[in-house]
């Protein structure tokens, strides 16, 4: 989700002019804020009685949603976080990735009359692949790896419905003092890393366009 709503948006800031470098700026900031003041801020917007999320669905006569005190919405609260933190990282990559292309490609493009939809298939998306393949990766590994959320908004609740091995980890070795469980977690999440790592690496990277 966070690499295709970054992509459209990289499409759409890949341009010059004082309102979309403002508009850049204003989407990177919530990478380089800390994730505990987002969590806490996030706390707030999802609050079930006076969030700030639920007066604005209320403005459509939709009732409050228990954003993180449903099983059934909190998992979804918590990707909405995470998408909401790293979009900004994942565009400017993008963006990045779109400048670095040649522009005399889009320009033979022009001249054959190819439309914007096929150029973006067969020229943008071919050409951005080495950025995909390493943003997958990264986002990837980092969505094994959440935990500051989870310990702030939702300690895994409720009924375990937003735990993960992370903060399995962290509850058996600093709460519990389980150490023999935590460190056998920390071994399997160690191994299930890797072998999701090494297959992408082996099904996806030869589909790799690296430019010359």
């Amino acid at each position: 989700m966070t690499i295709s709503i970054s992509l459209l948006l990289a499409l759409w800031l890949n341009k010059k002019g004082a309102m979309y470098g403002f508009v850049q700026g204003a989407i990177f900031s919530p990478h380089i804020i800390s994730l505990v003041s987002i969590s806490m801020l996030w706390i707030w917007i999802m609050d079930t009685d006076y969030g700030l999320l639920n007066w604005f669905l209320n403005l459509f006569g939709i009732s409050n949603i228990p954003w993180l005190t449903n099983p059934k919405t909190s998992l979804l609260s918590l990707i909405i976080v995470a998408v909401w933190k790293g979009i900004g990282y994942y565009t400017l990559i993008f963006i990045a990735g779109l400048q670095s292309i040649p522009k005399d490609i889009y320009e033979a493009a022009a001249l054959d009359d190819t439309s914007k939809v096929r150029t973006f298939f067969k020229l943008t998306l071919p050409m951005l692949s080495p950025t995909l393949f390493f943003l997958t990766i990264i986002g990837l590994i980092g969505s094994f790896q959440v935990f500051e959320t989870i310990s702030i908004m939702t300690k895994g609740g409720p009924i375990n419905s937003t735990n993960t091995i992370v903060y399995y980890i962290y509850e058996n070795g600093f709460r519990f003092f389980k150490i023999g469980y935590a460190s056998t977690a920390g071994v399997i999440l160690l191994f299930i890393v890797g072998v999701f790592t090494i297959l992408y690496f082996k099904l996806l990277s030869r589909k790799v366009h690296y430019q010359s």
